[in-house]
């Protein structure tokens, strides 16, 4: 929603990452998130874009936080392919 909300208002590149950037930095402590918390939060960014076209930035984006949650949450198998 934040992201799609970026995009409309044209706000530059600094503001879009800083509002995708809530699906692998807590926003009290600013720290990356680690093991089955950031497994969990990266299936849900996934499945929040998925459905853009294939060629969509968030979307992308999605797919590589989506990759590095599964290997944060030790998913090493599921995160290479």
């Amino acid at each position: 929603i934040l992201v799609a909300e970026a995009e409309e208002n044209n706000l530059d590149i600094k503001v879009q990452h800083e509002r995708f950037a809530r699906w692998f930095v807590c926003s009290l402590c600013e720290q990356q998130y680690h093991g089955a918390v950031c497994g969990a939060l990266s299936w849900a960014c996934w499945k929040t874009y998925v459905g853009r076209p294939e060629a969509d930035v968030a979307r992308m984006s999605a797919m590589s936080v989506l990759g590095n949650g599964l290997f944060s949450a030790k998913h090493n198998e599921d995160a290479l392919s």
